[in-house]
């Protein structure tokens, strides 16, 4: 599967074939290389992914960023890369966390570039300011039970982790920092909108592609009023 390829599967299914695998694999995008470990979302296969990098190069340079649920850590890696003063990922599924680490060895990043956390949303990360966070977040809100840690990647169920980073966000970020959030319309978008109002948020929509195609996909950028 290429770098820009997109399941038009539910994501039950979708969850059932990336799962099946028991490989770790390496590829590249946008110049990096990086490995996947199993129970780890391939965010390389989605095209959500490349949209977010594009976008946040330019946002990037010279700031302090978090990329919230980083998977194998892709938004990292571009962005100290691309210029990131420091980067802080999290994540709450114990693969990923080792994941992201591993790929960070392998790209000779030093600990004062970039930390990795195992943590539900901001639990786990020492209080900082960001001046830039990016969270590309599961679409789906389906009331399902969490099994297996790659579900998290799919689905947020009644958006328990959004309400929860939303809320906690707003002890990592000042009135200037921008939280970027990525999603499309596979998910309920006016239950989202809605949320960013009842957290008090200033948003706007600051991206779209693929509208003329069945999913979109979306940034939104958040700031504290």
């Amino acid at each position: 599967m290429n770098a820009c390829a997109y399941y038009k599967m539910q994501p039950n299914a979708i969850f059932k074939k990336i799962n099946s695998s028991d490989n770790n694999f390496f590829c590249v995008v946008e110049g990096i290389k990086f490995k996947v470990f199993p129970h780890v979302y391939p965010s390389h296969q989605f095209r959500t992914t490349k949209f977010v990098l594009k976008n946040i190069k330019k946002l990037i340079k010279g700031k302090k960023v978090c990329d919230m649920g980083c998977g194998p850590g892709i938004v990292g890696l571009y962005s100290v890369i691309n210029g990131a003063s420091s980067v802080i990922q999290a994540d709450i599924n114990k693969y990923a966390y080792e994941n992201a680490k591993a790929n960070n060895l392998l790209n000779n990043f030093e600990k004062n570039k970039i930390q990795t956390y195992l943590s539900n949303c901001f639990d786990n990360i020492p209080k900082q300011i960001f001046e830039v966070i990016i969270f590309n977040m599961p679409f789906h809100n389906d009331l399902i039970k969490i099994k297996d840690p790659l579900q998290y990647a799919f689905y947020d169920p009644n958006f328990k982790s959004i309400k929860k980073f939303l809320n906690q966000a707003k002890n990592y970020s000042n009135s200037e920092t921008k939280i970027i959030i990525a999603f499309s319309n596979k998910g309920d978008c006016f239950l989202l909108e809605k949320l960013f109002d009842s957290f008090s948020y200033k948003w706007k929509l600051w991206r779209k592609i693929n509208k003329d195609k069945e999913y979109d996909n979306r940034i939104y950028i958040l700031q504290k009023k």
